[in-house]
């Protein structure tokens, strides 16, 4: 046995110079791979290394002003920016997070287990809350936890709450406009930011003697053509609407004619953008520039005008009404009063669907198109305002009949608000189209003359016969006692899944105030009124107290001649006793 492990013992010895061979060989090796890369790294890599290495420790930091304020035509603010603090954290260096998590949850007033879950969160940063208040700021301060920071940042504040909201629109968290006047004078209300380019040592710690780039451009304030009080005014008039008639929402926009500035511009509801991460995003949108719909008898003075503008009729001419029921083809246009014969002034006043037919017919299609696009429908209207859709004109084949009749009346052709306000506008401007401005023109710049849509004797002539709508037609809710307005009525199905409804509608009035050098066009839109819901009884009413409030505070009108009235020229047959109206659109 002895033998036998003497044999073993020599085996192994002879073994090891192999072992210890083979291991000296593999840390040669591995040397000269560690010689043959520092090698490389001194020499070949050593300047790009050497970028890098400055690279890393460079950073810049971005000084941004504070946003500019928006300030209504009056100078009073509608936005301002202030500098506030926010609670961020840094979890690697919480030791014991959840004695922490309950000590800032009553700081915050913020539940501890939401404040826990962000603290448990992997990383180097975490908002726990942004644009705290002063007070919850000092008590955070006053904690002095490890791994807990307080930074400066800039916060948009809106002091009218959500006055405006939808058409001021609002900027994020990091001082960008999302929406609304916010996002169309974003750049101009940002101002520039300077850069300072400085160092960082091994501690992440900023190294003093940094390089300012560039001087911080302040940014400039913006002042809005609206008018504050009249635009809390006209808020309070349509959530009143809603209350009584149950609409889904309602919008108004009052426009200077003669310069085009939007004087207000009301939706109900509103949204707060103070709070904007908490509302309701739909309601963002500034209905007046980006929904469309079918204006239904509101587009009957256009009509009429292109009709008197061409010198196919006049307003004494007679037209016979058909007594309500008037064929096309296969199809019957109605209308909510029955009527047999109609001057083209009495079309107009009590709103007849088949006198509007009649009477242009004798344009024809291409006329009839080309006349009411004219007016901007069809197209935007040059506002800038972001997202402002153009509606539709369809093109109609002189064959269309029945395509053309509807047109007429304001079916089958879809517009916005501030689209229809600005066409109305052109009556009370001597028949010339302006722009809507959303800042307040410069008064020391003249205004420009506006494209010439209308000759002044036909806008005169179709201003007075908006009057007899107001005077003695299906706006007389619109009336004010001591001053002369001109409007019209629209009571339009929409149109839901392809069909006309036979319930939901838009009710809406249009009117010019005063009559004689008119200073303000307002737009009254009801969307989905319940009950009572034609323009005449829902609209008309909201038009006569914004209007009433324009005239008492702007002093619109106020010793202005009342304008010359022309007494409508009496129908030939004995009106019929009115009947409800099985289909088409109502009478305004």
């Amino acid at each position: 046995m002895s033998a036998v492990r003497r044999t073993r013992r020599r085996r192994s010895a002879g073994l090891q110079p192999g072992r210890l061979s083979f291991v000296a060989c593999v840390g040669l090796l591995g040397f000269a791979a560690l010689l043959v890369r520092a090698v490389q790294l001194q020499t070949l890599d050593a300047e790009w290394l050497a970028t890098r290495a400055e690279r890393q420790g460079e950073t810049i930091v971005d000084f941004d002003p504070l946003r500019a304020e928006l300030r209504d035509r009056s100078g009073r603010p509608l936005a301002v920016s202030a500098s506030v603090e926010s609670v961020a954290a840094s979890p690697r260096l919480i030791e014991n997070r959840k004695e922490a998590a309950r000590a800032l949850a009553k700081a915050l007033r913020l539940p501890a287990k939401e404040v826990e879950k962000r603290l448990t969160q992997a990383g180097s940063f975490v908002w726990l809350q942004r644009w705290v208040t002063p007070d919850a700021a000092g008590r955070v301060r006053a904690l002095a936890l490890p791994g807990i920071h307080l930074h400066s940042e800039r916060r948009r504040f809106y002091p009218n709450g959500s006055l405006g909201g939808p058409i001021l629109g609002f900027a994020d968290r990091d001082g960008r406009g999302l929406s609304g006047v916010e996002l169309l004078f974003d750049r101009e209300l940002r101002g520039a930011a300077a850069e300072l380019s400085t160092k960082r040592d091994g501690g992440g710690r900023m190294l003093p003697n940094g390089t300012k780039s560039a001087d911080t451009r302040a940014g400039q304030p913006i002042t809005l053509a609206l008018d504050l009080e009249l635009q809390h005014f006209a808020e309070k008039a349509l959530a009143e609407s809603l209350r009584k008639t149950g609409a889904r929402h309602a919008t108004l926009v009052a426009i200077d004619p003669r310069n085009g500035e939007i004087l207000a511009l009301a939706e109900s509801p509103s949204f707060d953008p103070n709070r904007f991460w908490l509302e309701d995003s739909a309601a963002y949108r500034a209905r007046a520039f980006v929904d469309t719909f079918e204006p239904g008898s509101t587009f009957k003075p256009f009509s009429i005008a292109v009709a008197l503008e061409a010198g196919v009729t006049h307003p004494s001419e007679v037209f016979d009404c058909e007594n309500g029921r008037f064929r096309i083809g296969r199809r019957t246009i109605r209308d909510y009063h029955p009527h047999e014969l109609l001057t083209v002034s009495d079309i107009l006043r009590v709103s007849s669907n088949i006198g509007t037919a009649k009477l242009t017919a004798r344009l024809g299609a291409r006329r009839l198109v080309d006349g009411v696009r004219k007016f901007g429908f069809g197209r935007t209207t040059g506002s800038g305002f972001p997202g402002e859709v153009s509606g539709s004109v369809r093109e109609i084949r002189e064959k269309q009949a029945i395509e053309r009749a509807n047109l007429s009346f304001g079916q089958g052709v879809t517009v916005t608000p501030i689209q229809l306000v600005t066409a109305m506008a052109v009556f009370a401007n001597e028949g010339r189209r302006v722009t809507p401005r959303i800042t307040r023109a410069n008064p020391e710049t003249p205004d420009v003359a506006g494209e010439r849509v209308l000759s002044e004797r036909t806008t005169r002539v179709v201003l007075e016969m908006m009057r007899l709508v107001v005077e003695d037609g299906t706006g007389k809710a619109a009336a004010l006692p001591h001053v002369d307005v001109a409007g019209k009525t629209g009571t339009a199905q929409k149109v839901k899944d392809g069909m006309y409804s036979q319930s939901d509608y838009v009710a809406s009035f249009v009117g010019i105030v005063p009559v004689v050098n008119p200073r303000l066009v307002i737009g009254v839109f009801i969307d989905e009124p319940r009950g009572i819901r034609t323009g005449g009884a829902v609209a008309a009413p909201v038009f006569r107290e914004v209007a009433g409030y324009a005239v008492d505070r702007l002093g619109i009108g106020r010793g202005a001649p009342r304008a010359v009235k022309v007494k409508a020229a009496p129908a030939r047959a004995p009106r019929v006793e009115s009947r409800k109206n099985p289909a088409g659109e109502r009478a305004g």
